[in-house]
Formats: structure tokens, C-alpha cells, sequence
């Protein structure tokens, strides 16, 4: 089977017309390739400017963002230790509400017992005792006919039942007053507790606005960060190909400078027949050509370059 590939020739296989098109179309190549990694790297350049003033504000909104993050935390612990103590004193306050409610009812019941006496004996103690003590001196000292003593021992009787029932309403009556006392001392005890849980909601509530505004910035700021992190990920975007390209570029351009070199060197050992003049030339043009294209030279091409003013050292 026969192989129709035309692999590229050695330098030593190429003729002296092969080899200076070769090393021709190899200089072609790295200008080009020198002309795409200056292009690139002056893409680069007017990204460059806006890359370092977009990562600058990006990362002097995050600074800020997590100084209000910081903030955040004291007002939203501040708020809930404030929190705490409401619960703590709402506790003894409720204790103290169903006492309240406990004695308010013992109270009630009392108080409809002693108005039950009360409606009974109808009139108070003092003036009960007074009509009694007046109805007996009647019916002990008084000369009266039977009927009228007869009349006389009733009314002694019913006002004898209502002023035991009237003491007994007094009786009732002395209960309620510890009660009403007790009553009163729960309530200021309550009232107290109460005031004190409204200084410390509104400080709670001043806490939670200033986190709600806090809150509020720093989602404003942080959106605003993130915007300028878009921008700059967009940025590398377009920049991370262009020095990936530099990259590759900077390898096959070395590439091709060994290459280069090696072609030149293999014109320059190729036999002439030519007048010394003519070899001259030769050397002088591959010597010129090998270092316009590889800035490399041996010290026989310096010569060379130097003696026809190529290089010149001041």
C-alpha cells in the first residue's frame, strides 16, 4: 500500500530554495502571532482599567456590607435580650393577674353575702342598736296597755334578728377590707411590672426598627455589590480567553524560533559556490534574518551584523 502523505522535510533534506521560503513562511507565522499577542495584550489593557475599578467597589460594598451585618447582630441581640426580659417579667405579672382574679372572686362572694345580710337587716348596726335599745327601754319602763306590749315584744324580736344579721353583714363586711388591700397591692405590683414591660417593648421596638433599616441597607448595598461582581465576572470573561491565547501564542512563537533557528543555521551550512563577496552577503542576510527573527546570534554573526552596521555598541 502506498503512502500519498507529504510529511514535512528535514532541514538537512531542503534545498537551499526550500529552506529560505521555509524560513520566510515560519517569519510570516511568528509576526503574526507577535501581532496577535500585542493586540491581546492592548484588549487587555483597556480591561484592565475597568476590572481594577469594579473589584475596588465591589470589595468596598462588601466591606460595607459586612459592617452592617455586624450592626445587624448587636441590634437583633440587643432586641432579643430585651425580649427576654419582657418574658421573664411577664411571668410574675400573669401570677400576679390570677391572684387578682382569685381574690376578685372571693371578693364577689362576699359581697353578695354581706348585701344579702344587708338587704335583710335593712337598716346599719348603729341605728338597729338604737331602735332596739329604745323598743326595750319601751317595753321594760313604759306603762302600756297588753296589746301594745304585745306589739312591743315583736318588734324587739324582728329587731333582734336583723341586728344579729346586721352584725353578722359588719362581720362580712371586716373580711372584705384585707382583701380590698391585698387587692390594691397585687395591682400596683402588677401596674409596675406592667410600666417596666412598656419601657422595655419600646426599647425593643426601637432595636427592631433600626434592624429593619439595617436589614434594609445592607440588601441595598449587597445587590449593588453583586452588580459590580457581575460586571467584573463579565469582564473576565472576556479576559481569561485573550491571555489564554497570549499563552499558546508565546509557546508556538517559541516554537517556531527554535525552528527558525534551526533552518537559518542549516542555510548557513549549506556549500556555496559563489565569490567571497557573494558569501559574504549570504551570511550577512541569514545573520540579519536570524536575529530579526530569534534575537539570537553566535559570536561569528555578531561580527558579521557589526561590521555592516546592524549592531552597534556606543
Amino acid at each position: 500500500m502506498t503512502d500519498d502523505s507529504n510529511p514535512p522535510k528535514n532541514a538537512s533534506d531542503m534545498t537551499e530554495k526550500e529552506l529560505k521560503s521555509h524560513v520566510n513562511s515560519l517569519r510570516q507565522q511568528v509576526d503574526r502571532l507577535n501581532k496577535d499577542i500585542r493586540k491581546s495584550i492592548e484588549e487587555i489593557k483597556l480591561h484592565r482599567g475597568s476590572i481594577d475599578e469594579l473589584r475596588n467597589k465591589r470589595d468596598e460594598l462588601n466591606a460595607k456590607v459586612k459592617e452592617y451585618a455586624t450592626k445587624a447582630s448587636a441590634c437583633r441581640k440587643a432586641r432579643d435580650a430585651i425580649n427576654q426580659k419582657i418574658a421573664d417579667l411577664k411571668k410574675p405579672r400573669s401570677g400576679v393577674q390570677v391572684q387578682i382574679s382569685q381574690q376578685r372572686s372571693r371578693l364577689d362572694q362576699l359581697k353578695a353575702k354581706r348585701d344579702k345580710l344587708n338587704s335583710i337587716a335593712k337598716m346599719q348596726t348603729s341605728s338597729l342598736e338604737k331602735a332596739y335599745a329604745n323598743e326595750l327601754y319601751v317595753f321594760i319602763q313604759a306603762d302600756i296597755p297588753l296589746n301594745h306590749e304585745i306589739d312591743s315584744m315583736e318588734r324587739l324580736k324582728q329587731l333582734g334578728e336583723r341586728l344579729v344579721v346586721s352584725r353578722e353583714a359588719d362581720a362580712v363586711h371586716s373580711e372584705l377590707i384585707p382583701i380590698y388591700k391585698e387587692i390594691r397591692e397585687m395591682r400596683k405590683t402588677g401596674d409596675n411590672a406592667h410600666q417596666e414591660i412598656q419601657i422595655l417593648a419600646d426599647e425593643s421596638q426601637t432595636h427592631h426598627e433600626e434592624l429593619l433599616s439595617t436589614y434594609k441597607n445592607l440588601d441595598a448595598i449587597r445587590k449593588e455589590a453583586n452588580l459590580y461582581h457581575t460586571q467584573l465576572k463579565e469582564k473576565y470573561r472576556i479576559v481569561k480567553p485573550l491571555s489564554k491565547s497570549i499563552d499558546a501564542n508565546k509557546v508556538t512563537v517559541e516554537r517556531l524560533r527554535d525552528d527558525l533557528s534551526l533552518h537559518i543555521d542549516a542555510m548557513k551550512g549549506m556549500p556555496k559556490e559563489r565569490s567571497s563577496a557573494g558569501i559574504d552577503t549570504d551570511q550577512h542576510e541569514i545573520a540579519l534574518e536570524k536575529f530579526k527573527s530569534t534575537g539570537r546570534m553566535s559570536l561569528k554573526e555578531l561580527q558579521v551584523l557589526m561590521e555592516h552596521d546592524d549592531i552597534k555598541f556606543d
